[in-house]
Order: structure tokens, then sequence, then C-alpha cells
């Protein structure tokens, strides 16, 4: 048997299990006092007064940790007893403990019936928003797109100079355009606040109700401008609102 000293001893008579409250005191007593050889010889008296149980609660847990294997005792006449201290992690003697039954590994027990083991299943995860590639996330342009209104805004601003109709007009310009080239889209609601900016550095910073009318119906004018257009839209590729002919 290796005999534990010191603070291993300690903490092997902290580990011991299954034990009365009382004869874990008397054991850690032991432990805390035994020399070197992991033995000690206080009396009954000294263990009654470092653990503050009653002498009759100390002989009976002195007499059931022996029982265990957890110390030994010697009597010297004449010097009282001495105590071999060596806690187990089991609380019962070697030569109490049933005897274990030994497998070879080839002879391993089966799930009743011989039934084969079932194979784990795991729950499949979903994918996040931002784990879906952009292009699977983008949209075709609704049918019944509308701009959505935002008073406070830039784009809001714009649009209020507009002619009557003019938003109708537009919105259905910008609807048709991006069906016909397949257009697809993140935010639409985005792509038209971009068309009403290009709407507005195309056509100038003048709305069209305030331009004026005899320069618009004059034909030299118009073809002066229609051409201006033409050629702002080969030096650009940003999709261009229809420019007023």
């Amino acid at each position: 048997m290796t005999l534990l000293t010191g603070f291993d001893l300690c903490r092997a008579a902290v580990a011991v299990e299954a034990i009365s409250a009382p004869e874990q005191s008397v054991l850690m007593v032991l432990a805390i006092m035994a020399d070197k050889q992991a033995q000690c010889w206080p009396s009954i008296a000294g263990l009654v007064s470092r653990t503050k149980l009653s002498e009759r609660s100390v002989q009976n847990a002195v007499k059931a940790l022996a029982e265990a294997g957890h110390l030994t005792r010697k009597e010297r006449p004449g010097h009282g007893v001495v105590y071999t201290v060596h806690p187990r992690t089991v609380c019962a003697p070697a030569q109490a403990a049933p005897p274990q039954e030994m497998r070879p590994a080839g002879d391993a027990a089966t799930p009743a019936g011989g039934a084969p083991k079932q194979p784990r299943t795991t729950k499949p995860t979903k994918a996040s928003p931002s784990s879906v590639p952009r292009a699977e996330r983008a949209t075709k342009v609704p049918a019944d797109f509308w701009p959505a209104p935002a008073a406070a805004s830039l784009t809001a601003k714009a649009m209020a100079d507009w002619p009557p109709g003019e938003i109708e007009e537009q919105v259905e310009h910008f609807i048709d355009l991006h069906t016909t080239k397949g257009t697809t889209s993140l935010d639409w609601q985005a792509s038209w606040r971009t068309w009403v900016k290009n709407w507005k550095r195309f056509n100038g910073n003048r709305p069209r109700n305030h331009r004026n009318p005899d320069e618009l119906q004059n034909p030299m004018v118009r073809a002066l401008r229609n051409a201006e257009a033409r050629e702002a839209r080969k030096g650009s590729a940003v999709v261009q609102p229809r420019l007023l002919s």
C-alpha cells in the first residue's frame, strides 16, 4: 500500500465520499495530524477537542473508518493507539468488494435483439440571409411597383416639383425599362431614388413646369435638346429616365 503524506493525504481525506459528517471530521483531523509515515496517536479526548464532537460520536467514527479501510488502529501498551491514515476512494474494504467479471473485448454485449445501432441524425441548419449569394437575393422589379412615401427625403423634394401626371409616367417607364432588360435589384426603392436623381441630372435643375412653354414648342430648340441628350447617353453608362421630346 502506498501511503500519502502532507497535502496529498489531506486532499485524499476530503475526496472520500459516502461517509457521515462525523467520520469526515475525524478523518480530516487524523490526516492533518499525521507525520511523514501517515501516522498519528491522538487520544479520544484530543479528537473530541479538535472535532467538537461527543466522545461516543468520535469512537463510532473511528470504528467505522477502520472497518471501511480508511485507517488502521494499532494498540501500544502504555502509549495509547497509533492511527495509520490511508483514505480509500471507495467506502467498503477491499476484501468486502464484490469481484468484477472480466469480459474479453470480443465478447462485448450487443443491443437487445441484435438490432443495429441507429445512425445519428443532425438537424439541418437554416442559412442566414447574409450567407446567401447576392445574385440569389436580388429580385426583378414588381409589376405593381410604386415609390414609397418619404416626405423628408431629397427624392421627395425633387418629385414635388414635377408637373401633374409626371410621377405616373416615370414609374411606368421605370417598370417597362427594367422589365425589358431583366434587371434585378436588392432594393427597388433605392433604385427608384437613383432614377429620380438621374432625371434631375439630365433634365437640369429646373423642374419641367418651370420651363418656358415657347422654348419647348420651338422645333429647333427641341432638336438641339434631343441631340444633347443623345450625346449625354453615349458618354454615360447610367440608366437615364426618358427625356421630353
